[in-house]
């Protein structure tokens, strides 16, 4: 079966999907206001969620190997999530000061996280990554970044460089070129961001240390969420927390994904201490949300008692509504639900590799904690340039075969167990990749 052939099983599965999105396109560009969701032919529109499954306006459910972008740890309309929000919103949904249930999620995450000691809210990751440079640079007096190639940190200007871009545009990879990954990104912004190879230590400590002067912070993504799950090389992590150390840049992980890898995020993994760390996601219970927290003297720099040097605001920032869903979801992910969480995915890139293996097909599974990535070449995947060489009509076969046969996971093949799963949906993703591999 090809490309074509898994289209057109697509389209008899959904045509109200198909119509929904027809219909959208009248009054919303592209038929949804976020680019990410969208795929060819069209995106599906989903009624409702439960647990570890989702339909779609056809009726049609699906194991959710996604969850909206990983921000659903314990799956769709978790009982106690869904309670918390219910009670808060009889009270009332967003006020202008403060709640109790805003402090009680920042001590949550001051006593889980290593770096935080002090954190503020926002409403999204873009947010929170925009206010953890606005803070180096206020802090160090510097203007420029440094970023890994491949790494996705939002949409703001100072972060939309050489996040994905076509293997001609990328450069040397000992040295990668800084390229706006959209239209509409001001050449100054490019300019101000110096882009590292992405676990390459020896040509990253280089070129970080020609602009040390000059830089304010370094932003990295302990896993290259994006770009396919992608694991850090602890002896890189380490390099960029010595060199930022000894230059007097600060060193920002973006955990908006990562936290989830385990009770203190990837950091605590690592055990590598960011002096700030973005956050988001899952820190929501599943609504907008964003954080960032980190070294007390940095984050001193928003207290307006003292100023504030920089100011944030927002109207829903720390909204008793989101921070009370934050708060049920942290109060479930336990040590043990984490660890639980990795045994089946083990289970399940095990599986991959295996099924892939009985057809031939080359296979590289990514990830770490709940986290995985398929990518369907040879070479190990150590960064986003070995991730694009995977054959592009491949992979959307596989990703619309895994829909017609029940799994949804994101476009760019990556996913995530949620806590309502357990070994029986594991090995429903493993039979719909063996029915998808036996029919191409």
């Amino acid at each position: 079966m090809s490309l074509q052939d898994e289209v057109l099983r697509y389209e008899q599965q959904t045509p109200r999907s198909r119509a929904a999105w027809q219909e959208a396109r009248k009054y919303l560009p592209g038929g949804d206001t976020r680019t990410s969701v969208f795929w060819p032919p069209y995106p599906l529109f989903f009624t409702h969620g439960e647990g570890a499954r989702i339909w779609d306006e056809d009726g049609v459910a699906r194991v959710d190997f996604i969850n909206n972008f990983t921000s659903l740890p314990h799956g769709h309309a978790d009982p106690s999530v869904s309670r918390a929000i219910r009670e808060q919103a009889a009270r009332g949904t967003s006020f202008g000061g403060g709640n109790e249930h805003q402090v009680r999620l920042a001590r949550m995450l001051c006593e889980r996280v290593p770096s935080i000691e002090l954190v503020r809210f926002a409403n999204s990751g873009t947010e929170a990554t925009l206010n953890c440079l606005r803070a180096a640079r206020a802090f160090t007096g510097r203007d420029k970044i440094a970023k890994a190639e491949g790494g996705y940190h939002g949409t703001h200007d100072a972060v939309s460089v050489s996040v994905k871009m076509g293997p001609d545009l990328m450069g040397d990879p000992r040295r990668p070129e800084a390229v706006a990954s959209t239209a509409g990104v001001p050449q100054s912004a490019v300019r101000e961001t110096v882009v590292l190879p992405f676990n390459d230590t020896v040509a990253a400590r280089r070129i970080l240390e020609e602009h040390a002067g000059e830089l304010a912070a370094v932003i990295v993504e302990p896993m290259l969420g994006s770009a396919g799950m992608i694991p850090a090389e602890p002896a890189y992590l380490a390099m960029l927390r010595e060199v930022c150390s000894d230059h007097g840049m600060l060193l920002i992980f973006d955990e908006v994904v990562s936290l989830r890898v385990g009770p203190g995020g990837a950091q605590a993994r690592y055990g590598i201490t960011p002096d700030l760390t973005a956050m988001g996601k899952m820190i929501g219970g599943g609504l907008p949300v964003g954080g960032f927290g980190g070294r007390a003297d940095v984050m001193e720099l928003f207290d307006p008692t003292k100023g504030p040097v920089v100011s944030q605001a927002g109207t829903f920032t720390g909204n008793p509504l989101t921070m009370a869903a934050g708060i049920a979801t942290l109060e479930k992910l336990t040590p043990e639900i984490h660890a639980r969480q990795e045994s089946l995915r083990d289970r399940l890139a095990q599986g991959i590799s295996d099924v892939a293996g009985e057809f031939d097909v080359p296979v590289r599974v990514t990830g770490m904690g709940p986290f995985y990535g398929m990518h369907f070449v040879e070479r190990p995947i150590a960064n986003a340039r070995d991730a694009a060489t995977v054959d592009q009509d491949f992979k959307r076969q596989v990703f619309l075969g895994l829909m017609n046969e029940g799994i949804l996971v994101a476009s760019y093949m990556v996913g995530a167990l949620s806590t309502p799963m357990g070994e029986a949906e594991v090995d429903e993703h493993l039979d719909a990749l063996r029915r998808v591999l036996a029919r191409r």
